[in-house]
């Protein structure tokens, strides 16, 4: 049986992917970890495949995942109206793409053969225009970053020649945004990474953490890409590669602006660590976490003792600095109540993360001799 092996892109092409993943859970019930590569994160799509999708519910029904016919907000005139039915076999025909000719989006160029193509247009003339209209970058894969072809064909990308995109990825772009999580701030994200697994989990914790419908309060970027680092780690239960951990960001789309925001790699590894990220989980508290993220752990360990001390006394010997001291810092009443308690799991986090930072060292200092 022959397949395809996907490998993670640019963003872009990689939030098609996982908006593409997101669409088979959703429609055709389908379980992801059948063509997920846990250690490489690639996928493995064993042919025929799309011949069993749902393109009629997918993209023309009530509950369609993506608009796609003529002047809509996202993929503009991607399709004509008449072309529905030529939709359906174009997604058919993908079981026989083979890596034909140059892609630029994901560099591969998985193309329909010449037959295949000949067949599509032969029955009517019309279909050669949907054809030509995806083989190169434009408006019609994305209405804000594509440029117009007839307009400004090199807007977007500022080169003396067309971007050339396969068939496979003009399919795979339209369901990029269905990897984006709309935020309470009205901006949209997604986190992108080298492992289409890393990528997955890590935008799915995003949806269920921070949908605007879901959290009432707005975080910065790098905040949610910390904590979805962490619920990667816990829930999981898996450590992220070196190459993975140093190559994660967050892309951040507000209107026409677009915007990247990434971590440290000696964050990434701290947070990723299983024994870290569980305590952090169980502290809840954006301030430590914040500490952790400038990488002020010397202010971590003054908070400990300072929470340490007030504390020890009773609520009513408490001076107005100090109650202001633990309002300002902690959040949860459970914190707040018992903060010995608070105290103790920050002096082992700070522990936890010196034994890593020591490793660290230690390995890089090795590898030099």
């Amino acid at each position: 049986m022959s397949e395809i092996t996907l490998y993670p892109s640019n963003w872009l092409y990689n939030a098609g992917v996982i908006g593409f993943l997101v669409s088979l859970e959703e429609v055709e019930e389908f379980d992801i970890e059948d063509i997920m590569l846990p250690q490489s994160g690639e996928l493995r799509i064993l042919l025929p495949f799309f011949t069993n999708l749902q393109v009629d519910k997918r993209y023309f029904g009530k509950k369609k995942i993506a608009s796609i016919v003529g002047n809509n907000r996202l993929y503009r005139n991607y399709l004509q109206a008449n072309q529905k039915k030529l939709f359906t076999k174009f997604v058919k025909s993908l079981d026989s793409v083979g890596s034909f000719g140059r892609c630029d989006v994901c560099g591969q160029g998985w193309s329909l053969k010449v037959d295949d193509v000949a067949e599509l247009n032969k029955k009517d003339p019309g279909n050669a225009k949907f054809l030509d209209r995806i083989k190169n970058f434009n408006i019609v894969h994305n209405s804000m970053i594509g440029p117009s072809v007839n307009e400004f064909p090199n807007a977007f990308w500022n080169l003396r020649q067309s971007v050339a995109v396969c068939h496979l990825c003009s399919f795979l772009i339209i369901h990029h945004h269905l990897a984006l999580t709309r935020l309470s701030d009205g901006s949209e994200i997604f986190i992108n990474a080298p492992s289409f697994k890393v990528m997955y989990y890590l935008n799915k914790f995003v949806r269920e953490a921070f949908g605007a419908s879901s959290s009432p309060e707005a975080r910065s970027k790098r905040e949610i890409l910390a904590m979805s680092v962490i619920e990667y780690a816990t829930k999981l239960q898996t450590t992220l590669g070196v190459w993975t951990g140093m190559n994660i960001e967050v892309v951040s789309r507000r209107g026409d602006e677009i915007e990247f925001f990434s971590l440290p790699y000696e964050v990434i590894q701290l947070l990723a660590d299983r024994r870290i990220a569980s305590l952090l989980s169980q502290i809840g508290e954006f301030t430590i976490l914040n500490l952790l993220l400038t990488q002020d752990f010397s202010r971590l360990m003054e908070m400990g003792y300072r929470l340490l001390r007030i504390g020890l006394k009773r609520n009513r010997e408490r001076g107005k600095s100090e109650k202001d001291f633990v309002n300002q810092n902690l959040r949860l009443e459970k914190n707040r109540k018992n903060l010995a308690e608070v105290a103790r799991q920050i002096f082992k986090l700070f522990a936890l993360i010196e034994e890593k930072r020591k490793r660290r060292n230690a390995y890089e200092h090795a590898s030099f001799i």
